[in-house]
């Protein structure tokens, strides 16, 4: 029997996953409502995270609830959405057993639900699938435990490890399969993360593009801390399509100029080195509801993340060409290979080397 409830999981769990990158900042959930090993209703979270999947189920299946048994990637939760709790909606509808992959880790509702469920007579199983959930959740789960974004650095780099060459003159490195991918982890990434610096070099549009069209726009966040950027920088030309927020500790016309238009500028404190508090303004990016960031700027910037420890993940795409010592370095100070890092994905495209890594902690 646990084969039957562990396949209907792994429905909601292919539910969940194809629904990834539109419920942020909510995890992505999927649900099925099953009745004599036949399946009444699925559901996934819905876009911007409400309604619940689980509502959403129990809206399909109707009165059909009554004595059946509900597949859930995650806890139900035990605070309000549309129509009450979720955790409420499942003992109003007459629902006999539940099966859940994993705790959620929200103070709100962790255990709470699964100990109301239980009190109303509804059978409970936990844990069947729970890495599963970990899996296409990671975000939710990291960010929730240190209060700050989940942060994925993308890079491409030479063989020999640079960036760039001395002059800046390459745009591409990566070849055309490793850029479409990239646009893959944009999609699947709540925000991104970048600098002045490197919008002043590359002048980026920052979109998520499929077959040379833009499909989606995502919050574009950029630390300058002197306000650089130049009014004429391509990212500006979205702001009717977007969220753009720049830390910045200049409070003058320009910054001014830059709400007229629609940017959210955030003042932060210099510390003595004249530099922002990159600790601080991640404190403050999840206080803004962005749990998840993909950040796309230089070496330097990337050496400062991981030496304030805010790194979670590493996109590395390695190209079969050699810039040589002049060029620009992706770590400054240090070499990738001084990282505590464990691969968690690896794939070639084309000539390019693509590894995911987790920083160990």
């Amino acid at each position: 029997m646990t084969n039957i409830h562990k396949r209907f999981l792994l429905k909601a769990h292919s539910l969940a996953n194809k629904n990834f990158g539109k419920t942020f900042p909510n995890p992505s959930v999927g649900c099925l409502i099953v009745k004599n090993n036949k399946i009444l209703s699925k559901a996934a979270t819905a876009k911007a995270g409400r309604p619940h999947a689980e509502e959403i189920a129990l809206k399909k299946a109707g009165k059909n609830s009554y004595g059946s048994i509900m597949y859930v990637t995650l806890e139900p939760c035990n605070h309000d959405s549309y129509n009450g709790s979720c955790t409420n909606q499942i003992i109003r509808s007459g629902i006999k057993k539940i099966y859940i992959a994993k705790f959620d880790p929200d103070s709100r509702t962790n255990k709470k639900s699964i100990k109301k469920l239980k009190k109303n007579n509804i059978k409970v199983n936990v844990g069947l699938t729970q890495n599963k959930t970990f899996e296409t959740n990671k975000f939710f789960f990291k960010s929730l435990k240190k209060n700050k974004p989940f942060t994925k650095v993308k890079m491409a780099v030479s063989n020999d490890n640079k960036i760039a060459w001395q002059d800046y003159s390459s745009k591409w490195i990566s070849n055309a399969n490793s850029r479409k991918y990239a646009h893959v982890l944009r999609y699947n990434s709540q925000a991104i993360l970048t600098t002045s610096k490197t919008i002043q070099i590359d002048n980026p549009r920052f979109t998520i593009r499929r077959n040379n069209k833009i499909i989606k726009f995502i919050p574009l966040i950029i630390i300058d801390n002197f306000l650089k950027i130049s009014l004429k920088s391509k990212v500006l030309n979205s702001l009717s399509k977007r969220r753009v927020i720049i830390f910045t500790s200049l409070n003058n016309k320009k910054s001014k100029y830059l709400k007229k238009i629609g940017c959210e500028v955030i003042l932060m404190k210099k510390q003595s080195n004249t530099k922002l508090n990159l600790k601080h303004i991640f404190t403050k990016i999840y206080s803004i509801g962005i749990r998840d960031i993909l950040v796309e700027a230089g070496g330097i910037f990337f050496t400062e993340l991981l030496n304030n420890k805010l790194v979670d993940e590493i996109h590395l795409f390695k190209a079969p060409i050699k810039i040589g010592k002049k060029g620009i370095p992706i770590l400054i100070g240090k070499s990738i290979k001084d990282l505590k890092l464990s691969i968690i994905n690896k794939k070639m495209f084309g000539k390019d080397k693509y590894s995911n890594y987790v920083i160990k902690s």
